[in-house]
């Protein structure tokens, strides 16, 4: 029997649904690069470090003929996971407790091999050790998942981690993360009478741990082991692991353009690692998210723009601004996230109120291409409706920031709402547990204390206007004050909608 991390069992870290990790996901950013990886539906996945399950376990729901695999050292993590499958009952998921160092010989090949937070986190020979996992385990034209912290732009938050590890001393998680708050309480008056660039740094980034979940906290900051590294240093020791580049889930990062006009200097460099190892220095970048690829696996060095032709696209976008779509005027659409996007063409205003009309299902090229350009016509924008290696520009760019994702797997467009709304055990039940649930398309969906109260009673036996009351009757128990009929009833219909979106409901029963 393995041993347990006693940190992580003092204080388990928030396991979430990661969007860049779905092997959905990766398989359309690998076919922008020729390799052709295993659709989401049917494949294998190995999750390293995978924690209480909160990301692959949705996957084995969502995708019942995918097989998962999680890989776990804290006991108590491996418990809640071991326990959320069997209360699903999940017969294509599966949660052991070893460490990385252990023998995976068992396990066989894996289509997509995933590792989050745990690289840097872990001592050299365990980080050698994933690696080299990842080389021997990863099916032809397999995908594997590494995050870590890059230098040079983590050495400025290893200024503040410096100082937490030396205020905060020895014993148990919890107590040394009151110990970085009393910290933060002493530093910042300081800190505020400063002007230096470090001081600035320390203070924007206590701010940001102060609202961030207290496990991120403790793991990024008051760990035994956080070592960044280069880009060029992590690409060389992937290399020795038979393991090459395919490229970075966060696609935009690739491009010497993002950098605006310094970045023409950057454009001459050939060698794609040095490449990215200098526009790194440039940006003080502090992580990333490398994809890897076996070296025997053939691909192109650049993305292939007509590969979008092949895609499928989803957005969960919305806009208060009045769309006009008969000029290319900068207007604005906001991500479900907060993340604001400029979009000018009107065609691809059009695609974007297209995707969010109908998220979470997706729309091909072709049918995006089609429909935008009859939207734009209809709305005097004929001129500009025949535009298509534009709207291809603009889609991609949307790709490379994450405002658009493209797809190779099919989901139903919606129908109405049903008559008695059930929500599925996967959300019922991470309901009960905390107030995260995973959505269909791989999001962590948060929950307020009225919507947490209203999805633990989807079980398909009320009516709106019955769920409506039991809502009452909860705020009128919390001491709130309870709105009127039709606003409340408004009110559930609103979030119930939400859920729908969201996938979080099963489907209707004709």
């Amino acid at each position: 029997m393995p041993p347990t991390l006693d940190s992580y069992d003092d204080l388990p870290y928030e396991s979430l649904p990661l969007p860049d990790t779905h092997p959905d996901y990766l398989r359309a950013i690998a076919r922008l690069y020729g390799v052709n990886a295993a659709p989401a539906e049917s494949c294998r996945v190995l999750e390293l470090g995978c924690a209480g399950g909160g990301n692959i376990l949705p996957l084995a729901w969502y995708q019942p003929n995918c097989a998962v695999t999680g890989v776990e050292l804290a006991q108590r993590h491996v418990n809640e996971a071991n326990a959320l499958i069997a209360e699903l009952g999940l017969n294509n998921a599966q949660v052991l407790h070893r460490s990385i160092t252990d023998s995976m010989h068992d396990l066989g090949e894996f289509d997509y091999i995933l590792a989050h937070g745990v690289f840097s986190w872990v001592p050299r020979a365990v980080q050698d050790r994933l690696l080299e996992i990842c080389g021997q385990h990863l099916a032809p034209n397999g995908i594997a998942y590494v995050s870590y912290n890059t230098l040079p732009g983590w050495h400025l938050r290893g200024l503040l981690r410096a100082s937490m590890l030396a205020y905060c001393g020895a014993g148990r998680a919890s107590q040394r993360l009151a110990q970085a708050y009393e910290l933060f309480d002493l530093m910042e008056p300081a800190l505020r009478a400063q002007t230096s660039i470090e001081a600035q740094f320390a203070l924007q980034e206590i701010d940001y741990l102060r609202r961030a979940p207290a496990s991120y906290v403790y793991h990024e900051y008051l760990e035994e082991t956080n070592e960044p590294l280069s880009f060029s240093d992590f690409m060389a020791r992937a290399g020795q692991a038979g393991l090459s580049y395919l490229a970075d889930a966060e696609l935009w990062t690739l491009f010497p353009s993002t950098l605006g006009d310094a970045g023409a200097a950057f454009e001459t460099i050939i060698d794609r690692i040095q490449q990215e190892q200098r526009l790194d220095f440039a940006r003080l970048r502090k992580f990333r998210r490398t994809l890897l690829i076996r070296q025997d696996t053939p691909l192109r060095t650049a993305p292939d723009l007509l590969a979008l032709n092949k895609l499928a696209y989803y957005a969960d976008l919305s806009t208060e601004e009045e769309i006009d779509l008969s000029a290319p005027v900068a207007q604005t659409f906001t991500s479900a996230g907060g993340h604001p996007y400029l979009v000018t063409h009107p065609l691809a205003k059009a695609g974007l109120m297209l995707l969010a009309l109908r998220y979470p299902a997706s729309l091909t090229w072709n049918e995006l291409q089609t429909s935008a350009a009859d939207l734009v016509t209809q709305h005097g924008g004929g001129a500009f409706a025949d535009d298509s290696a534009m709207l291809r520009t603009e889609l991609f760019s949307l790709i490379a920031y994450q405002g658009v994702r493209p797809t190779l797997a099919s989901i139903p467009a919606l129908d109405t709402l049903p008559e008695r709304p059930c929500a599925h055990r996967l959300a019922r039940a991470q309901a009960a547990h905390g107030h995260i649930v995973a959505s269909i398309r791989h999001s962590a969906v948060e929950l307020d204390p009225l919507g947490r109260e209203l999805l633990l009673h989807l079980d398909g036996t009320r009516t709106v206007a019955e769920l409506a009351a039991l809502m009452a009757e909860a705020l009128k128990a919390q001491g709130q004050a309870v709105p009127d009929a039709d606003a409340l009833h408004n009110a559930c219909a609103q979030m119930l909608w939400t859920f729908m979106r969201q996938g979080l409901l099963e489907p209707r029963k004709n």
